[in-house]
C-alpha cells in the first residue's frame, strides 16, 4: 500500500488492534503486544500527537489485556477508544467530531483493506496506513519538532472525554453547557505570552476565522487593540485557547482552540467585542451569530503552570529508565527540568546504555574520537548513547537512578578500560556456555555467521559483574567528583515480587547487594531515595520489580519534592 499519511501534519492516531497494535487475535486466543508499537504510542503522546483506537471487540476484555500485560500507562494515554461490534466507518467519523478535528489530521491504522476502504468512504480526507506502515511513521516522527513533556494536550483531551460522559447524562447540549459554569478572561499582555499565540495561530484551523499566518504578530499587537482568552469550566482550565486582534473595528486575528469547540465562546466572545466587521476566509466550524448566555466573564482566571512560568537560573536533570517520567507527571516545577531517558532514535534503535554510570563516566573522561571509534567495533554501542548534558555546570541537582545498572551487561574493554553494554546482567555473552541463548532469537541460518563477532568480542572485554558492583562504586566515584551540582541516587527495590520479566530474576537480591556497596561508599556525601521504603505490597509492582504502581510514582514525587525544596532552600517543586 502507497503511502497515504503524513506524520508532520498529524493530530491524532485512530489503532486498529488485532494483528495490528498486537499480533495476535484477542478473541481467539492469546495476543502479544509489539513492543516497537508502544514504545511508538508513548513517543507520540510526548510530541502531543493523541491515540485512540477503533477495534471490534469487547470493551473490557481489550482494557483487561492492557492491564493484565502490564500496559496500564499505555491505556491511560488513549482517549475516547472505540471498542464494540459495530462497523468501523461510523465510528471514526464520530470519533473525530467528538474531538473536535479535521479529517486530515488524523491517521487510522488497519490490518484490513474493507476496514480502510469503509472508513475512507465515511472520511474522505482521513489518512491511513497498515501495519507494515507502522515502523516508518515512527521512524518519521523526529520530523515533528515539538514536545509536551507535561501532557497538556493529552490533559486537555481527557478533560473532553470526562465532559462528553458527563454530556451523555444531561437533558440537552445548552442544560449541560449552562450547568458547566463556564468562565473566561480577556488578557492584554499578549506580548508577554507572543510565543503560546504564535503556536495557536500555527495551529488553529476549524475555528481561525481569518486564517492569516501572521509572520510579524509582534508588530500587529502593538498597533491593535489584541488580547487573548482563558476559559475555564467545572472540569478544568483550558489556559490560553483564543486570541484577538482588531484595528479600526475590523478583526484581524479571530481564532480559538478546538479544544474549547462547541461551547459557545466565540461566539460569546464577538458579541461581546460588539459584533465588528470580519471576513472569514475559507470553511470555519462555527456560527457566530448563535446567542450565548451561559458564560460569564472573569477577572481572576490564571494561564497554567507551564505557560506563566518565569525565567529562572535552577535547572534539575533526572537521568534513569523512562519510568520516572510517571513521577515528574505529578510534579509541578518552577525551575527549569531536564529529563535523559531511553528512547527510540529516528533509525529506531533503541537508545538506553546512555543512562548506565559507565556510560556516563565515559562520555566525559575519552575525547570524542575515541567515542566514535568504540561505535565502529560491534552494533553496540550507538553512537546517540554518547549524547549527554549530564556534567553541564548549570545543573543544580541531578537526581540518578541505579535501576538500569542492576539489569543491563556492561562490558570493560581490557586495553583502555572503555565500556559497551549489551543485553542482562545475568547473562554474560564472554561466556561461550550463554552463546546458544545470546543467538537462540536469530533466525538459524544467521547463528553461524555470528560466532566470529563474538569470538572476536570475547578476546577485547571481560564482563563487569552481576551486579556490577565494584565498576558502579568507582563510576560513582568520578561521576561525584566532576559534578558541579548536588547528586541524589535513586536505589532499587530490595523487596521480592513474582512479577518477572526477562532478565529480571532474582533481581531484589541484586538490588540490595549493590545498595549496600553504595550506601556504605557515599554515606554522608549524597542523598539516596530507598524505592524499598516506597513498596507496601506485591500490587506496588506491575510487570516486575522495576516497574510501579501509581501509588508508588505518587510517592516517589513527594520524595523529589522534599529533596529538591530542601536542597534549593526554596519550594521550587511542588506536587500536583
Amino acid at each position: 500500500m502507497k503511502k497515504d499519511y503524513d506524520i508532520t501534519k498529524t493530530k491524532l492516531i485512530i489503532w486498529d488492534l488485532d494483528d495490528t497494535f498486537w499480533d495476535g487475535n484477542i478473541s481467539e486466543g492469546e495476543v502479544q503486544f509489539k513492543p516497537e508499537v508502544i514504545a511508538f504510542v508513548r513517543e507520540l503522546t510526548l510530541k502531543g500527537i493523541m491515540n485512540s483506537v477503533c477495534s471490534k471487540n469487547s470493551f473490557e476484555d481489550v482494557e483487561n489485556k492492557f492491564v493484565e500485560k502490564g500496559f496500564k500507562d499505555v491505556w491511560d494515554l488513549f482517549i475516547f477508544p472505540s471498542i464494540g461490534w459495530t462497523p468501523k466507518g461510523e465510528r471514526v467519523k464520530n470519533l473525530i467530531k467528538l474531538m473536535n478535528l479535521r479529517e486530515e489530521n488524523v491517521i487510522f491504522t488497519d490490518d484490513n483493506i474493507s476496514n480502510i476502504n469503509e472508513v475512507k468512504f465515511y472520511c474522505p480526507k482521513i489518512m491511513t496506513a497498515t501495519p507494515e506502515q507502522i515502523g516508518k511513521m515512527a521512524e518519521e516522527l523526529y520530523l515533528v519538532n515539538d514536545y509536551d513533556f507535561d501532557y497538556t494536550r493529552l490533559k486537555q483531551y481527557k478533560i473532553l472525554e470526562k465532559k462528553e460522559n458527563a454530556k451523555s447524562c444531561t437533558a440537552s447540549n445548552e442544560d449541560f453547557l449552562r450547568a458547566s459554569d463556564i468562565k473566561i478572561c480577556f488578557k492584554k499582555d499578549c506580548l508577554e505570552n507572543v510565543e503560546r499565540i504564535k503556536k495557536l495561530i500555527a495551529r488553529t484551523n476549524q475555528l481561525n476565522f481569518t486564517k492569516f499566518r501572521d509572520e510579524n504578530i509582534e508588530n500587529t499587537i502593538k498597533n491593535s487593540d489584541s488580547a487573548y482568552i482563558i476559559a475555564e469550566d467545572k472540569f478544568g482550565n483550558y489556559g490560553i485557547c483564543g486570541f484577538y486582534a482588531m484595528r479600526n473595528n475590523k478583526l484581524i486575528h479571530f481564532l480559538f482552540s478546538c479544544r474549547i469547540m462547541n461551547m459557545g465562546i466565540e461566539q460569546f466572545v464577538y458579541s461581546y467585542l460588539g459584533k465588528p466587521e470580519l471576513e472569514i476566509k475559507g470553511e470555519v466550524s462555527s456560527e457566530l451569530n448563535t446567542p450565548v448566555d451561559w458564560i460569564s466573564i472573569s477577572d481572576n482566571l490564571t494561564i497554567k503552570e507551564k505557560e506563566e512560568k518565569e525565567e529562572t537560573n535552577i535547572n534539575i536533570l533526572f537521568k534513569g529508565p523512562c519510568d520516572l517520567y510517571s513521577a515528574l507527571s505529578y510534579i509541578d516545577a518552577e525551575c527549569n527540568i531536564d529529563t535523559e531517558f531511553p528512547y527510540w532514535n529516528k533509525q529506531l534503535v533503541y537508545i538506553l546504555a546512555h543512562t548506565h554510570t559507565a556510560f556516563i563516566e565515559q562520555t566525559h573522561k575519552f575525547p570524542a574520537e575515541k567515542l566514535n571509534e568504540l561505535t565502529k567495533r560491534f552494533p553496540f554501542p550507538n553512537a546517540d548513547e554518547f549524547k549527554t548534558k549530564f556534567f553541564d555546570s548549570k545543573y543544580n541537582i541531578v537526581f540518578l537512578s541505579l535501576l538500569t545498572v542492576t539489569h543491563s551487561g556492561i562490558y570493560i574493554n581490557k586495553t583502555d578500560g572503555s565500556y559497551v553494554l549489551f543485553g542482562y546482567a545475568d547473562c554474560d555473552i564472554t561466556n561461550e556456555n550463554n552463546w546458544e541463548k545470546i543467538l537462540a532469537p536469530i533466525p538459524e541460518e544467521a547463528r553461524a555467521s555470528n560466532i566470529p563477532m563474538l569470538q572476536q568480542f570475547k578476546k577485547e572485554y571481560i564482563f563487569g559483574g552481576n551486579p556490577p558492583v565494584d565498576l558502579v562504586i568507582q563510576n560513582l566515584h568520578y561521576i561525584k567528583e566532576h559534578l558541579n551540582g548536588d547528586l541524589v541516587l535513586i536505589l532499587g527495590s530490595e523487596i521480592p515480587t513474582d512479577k518477572v520479566q526477562a532478565g529480571y530474576e532474582n533481581m531484589a537480591q541484586r538490588h540490595k547487594i549493590l545498595n549496600d556497596a553504595v550506601r556504605r561508599e557515599f554515606k554522608d556525601k549524597v542523598d539516596f531515595i530507598e524505592l524499598t521504603d516506597l513498596i507496601e505490597n506485591d500490587d506496588d509492582y506491575t510487570t516486575c520489580i522495576n516497574h510501579f504502581s501509581r501509588r508508588v510514582y505518587v510517592k516517589l514525587a513527594e520524595k523529589i519534592t522534599e529533596i529538591s525544596n530542601k536542597k534549593l532552600e526554596k519550594s521550587c517543586l511542588k506536587l500536583k
